[in-house]
């Protein structure tokens, strides 16, 4: 067997890197390491058993950790540390002395301490005990640790481990209850050629300095959590509708939410009715008569350029990593007039006919999205008036250098761009205070405030991502066997069946049979369903084999995740030749998107609202996956983003459009 180390960005899920860390909780951390250390101080030339039950139990019970030290199954040895929840093991450790030889390592895994974690790990789950977590070695200082399924993949479902621990357990046994025989037994079924991956941590650094950088502390208090080490973190909580961004922007847009007869509905806020600089007085003070429904519409139109935009300025700085490539902010953008030459000059010109300007850097965004559409003419965004002051909500993310909240009166458009920039838009930007942390802003979040905007009239209800995603896989995956079982003559009974069926020289074929399945959602909203829809036909993709390159994919709620063989994550950076390896799975993975958008989804919605923001949330998941398509100049970034899927998304009555107007009803 061989140990092989995996990063924290690879052991971490990618919300929970995310999830900010609040003050008094690092605060709280530190005090906690600092105990420690004392504590192992004052007890290093104790046993083992004191270690345990004196600094490192402690340890993990400062942190909220139900702990049992010496947790003892039916009478065997027992557990050094088990941390609990309702009664349960969750996690297993086992701490041996510093510098004991019993102790693991990577050069030499292969040791008693993993033995016993594997006795252990065996006798829970012979227990039923299915809630197990992680598996931890520790010498104190230095701090292995390993996923559960792990431990059950290459342990419990292991016939040679299993037959070895149940000839332990028999009451017959030739080992008669003798640990040190079953951990020869476990020695030499180790000596094959499998792979323990885990992550190694060693505090022994960090307890030795005084004061230590945010930067250094952030992994380390999220390994060490509840969240982490429990799993209790959900994800869906990323994709929850984050109330802090959604209140402030409905206040710079001039909305209020307000609920009627049991529902929610959005209005004009009483800082719109009092003339106030919003948005919606910016508008409305342009219009010859007041029109709620004409300045949604722009709202709509124009908030949704703004946040794709915000989305294309993160993918820059995370392919580059160079935040100067920032470019929606006040310093570049200081009006309404150059707001609209972006739009309109830069992003929708190609780079040869654009004129000359500041942005000429960024890319060609082929889409009717930065198209002047027909209400533009009632009034452009460049009209705006650039004199509107609008005061800081009472209840503002925005803080000033004394990280109190921002007070008094701010430019209407200086405003927005500083109350964007203070949210994370998927940019990766690992903060190095914590006073500069961002919250995460996914796409989801963005589909739940526009799910809400939408229905403005009625009220609305947000789906969350996991219904939507189980709703997708149940019927398109049903769907997709029938059709290729009566394609292709088969009798697959799930998707696991069928892939082992395929050959893979009728690869072509079975993509074009994929393509020819159609989804329509006939009242599309935001588009939640297509999004799910899209990630299932993507996840089938991989299942049956049909990419080209050579990865692996998993689907997180509406978030794509991608890995490669050693399990490790691929991330997109600027490639400085096409044959890079994360460029040609990028610019797959763009391209089979591609296909299933204008092949396989359809929308249909009442609201012409409805559409466009279904067409933006499509256009977003494109974006996830733009790659480079030239390499020649670096001062252009030349991403490949947006191909027109207007004709998908169609604004209509799904009851009624059967019904063909010129003739009688009686023809039906």
């Amino acid at each position: 067997m061989k140990f092989e180390a995996i990063n924290e960005k690879e052991f971490l899920s990618p919300y929970h890197r995310k999830k900010p860390i609040l003050e008094t909780e690092l605060n709280e951390f530190i005090k906690t390491l600092k105990d420690y250390k004392i504590n192992l101080e004052n007890n290093l030339k104790n046993n083992e058993d004191s270690l345990v039950a004196n600094a490192l139990s402690k340890f993990f019970e400062n942190l909220s950790f139900q702990c049992e030290v010496k947790s003892i199954h039916k009478g065997n040895s027992g557990i050094d540390l088990a941390l609990k929840k309702d009664g349960l093991t969750q996690v297993i450790i086992e701490a041996k002395l510093p510098n004991s030889r019993e102790f693991f390592s990577p050069s030499k895994p292969n040791c008693k301490a993993l033995h016993e974690c594997i006795l252990y790990y065996l006798r829970e789950r012979k227990a039923l005990n299915s809630s197990l977590k992680h598996i931890i070695i520790t010498d104190f200082y230095s701090f292995f640790i390993f996923k559960a399924d792990l431990f059950e993949e290459l342990f419990n479902k292991s016939k040679y481990f299993k037959e070895a621990f149940e000839n332990f357990e028999s009451k017959n046994s030739l080992f008669k209850g003798n640990t040190d025989e079953i951990y020869k037994e476990f020695e030499k079924i180790l000596n094959g050629d499998s792979t323990l991956k885990g992550l190694f941590v060693d505090l022994k650094p960090i307890l030795e300095q005084d004061k230590l950088s945010f930067s250094k502390l952030k992994p380390l208090f999220k390994i060490f959590s509840k969240d982490c080490l429990l799993s209790e973190f959900n994800p869906n909580d990323a994709n929850s509708l984050n109330n802090a961004f959604y209140k402030e922007l409905l206040y710079i847009l001039g909305l209020y939410e307000s609920k009627q007869n049991s529902k929610l509905i959005i209005a004009k806020s009483e800082e719109s009715k009092e003339e106030q600089g919003t948005f919606y007085t910016a508008i409305n003070s342009k219009l010859k008569e007041e029109n709620f429904e004409t300045i949604l519409k722009l709202l709509i139109l124009w908030l949704n350029r703004i946040l794709f935009l915000k989305l294309i300025e993160s993918n820059l700085v995370r392919f580059n990593d160079d935040k100067n490539l920032k470019f929606l902010n006040f310093k570049k953008i200081p009006d309404f007039d150059k707001l609209s030459e972006l739009f309109f000059e830069v992003l929708a010109k190609e780079k040869s006919t654009r004129k000359k300007s500041e942005f000429a850097y960024l890319p060609y965004l082929n889409s009717s999205l930065f198209e002047k559409q027909s209400i533009e003419n009632t009034l452009e965004i460049s009209s705006l008036s650039n004199d509107l002051k609008l005061f800081y909500y009472k209840n503002t993310v925005l803080k000033d250098d004394k990280c109190k909240a921002k007070k008094g009166q701010v430019g209407l458009l200086e405003y927005l761009f500083e109350f964007l920039d203070s949210f994370d838009f998927g940019s990766d930007d690992e903060q190095s205070e914590i006073l500069s942390q961002k919250e995460l802003i996914s796409s989801s979040v963005l589909g739940n405030v526009f799910e809400k905007l939408n229905g403005y009239k009625e009220g609305s209800f947000y789906t969350p991502s996991f219904i939507t995603s189980y709703m997708c896989k149940e019927s398109i995956t049903k769907v997709v066997i029938d059709k290729f079982n009566a394609q292709f003559d088969l009798d697959a009974k799930n998707i696991n069946e069928l892939r082992k069926s395929l050959r893979k020289e009728d690869k072509k074929a079975q993509k074009e049979l994929l393509n020819s399945i159609k989804i329509c959602d006939p009242a599309v909203g935001s588009g939640h369903f297509l999004v799910s829809a899209l990630n299932v036909m993507l996840s089938i993709y991989d299942e049956l084999n049909l990419f080209d390159e050579e990865f692996y994919l998993e689907v997180q709620n509406d978030e794509i995740l991608i890995t490669g063989r050693k399990g490790e994550f691929i991330e997109y950076k600027r490639p400085s030749t096409p044959k890079d390896k994360a460029h040609l799975i990028q610019q797959e993975l763009f391209h089979t998107k591609k296909d299933i958008i204008e092949n396989n989804l359809f929308g249909v919605d009442i609201n012409p609202n409805s559409c466009e923001i279904t067409k933006l949330r499509l256009w977003i998941e494109l974006l996830k996956h733009s790659f480079y398509q030239s390499f020649d100049d670096e001062n252009y970034h030349d991403l490949k983003t947006l191909p027109n899927i207007d004709i998908n998304i169609k604004c209509g009555n799904s009851l009624v459009s059967y019904f063909e107007t010129g003739k009688s009803l009686n023809h039906y």
